[in-house]
């Protein structure tokens, strides 16, 4: 919720139904992300009005030889574009198939 007004004078808005479907799904990757024991750093590009994304394995994570890449970056308009795209940098270096649902 955002907060507006003087120091004297608080108004309250309220989320609007698109923002909070923003928000929600921010919320389900970041957990997703976390249960796999990956860190998420995200950061916003002032210079162009996007945000930049970087995905590393957390230090939870047992290194093995054999395993994937260990980080990706992504860019995108928005926090929740860039880790998707970081999302699937990942993915693509670690050789997963995926197939779109359409």
């Amino acid at each position: 919720m955002a907060l507006s007004g003087g120091p004297d004078r608080m108004l309250r808005t309220k989320m609007t139904y698109t923002e909070e479907r923003v928000a929600t799904e921010m919320g389900r990757v970041l957990l997703a992300l976390y249960r796999a024991g990956m860190q998420v750093r995200v950061w916003p590009d002032p210079l162009s009005g996007r945000a930049g994304a970087r995905i590393v394995a957390g230090p939870s994570v047992r290194r093995r030889r054999t395993a994937g890449p260990r980080s990706a970056t992504g860019a995108g308009d928005s926090p929740l574009q860039a880790i998707y795209a970081a999302v699937e940098r990942l993915n693509q270096r670690a050789g997963a198939i995926l197939v779109p649902l359409d």
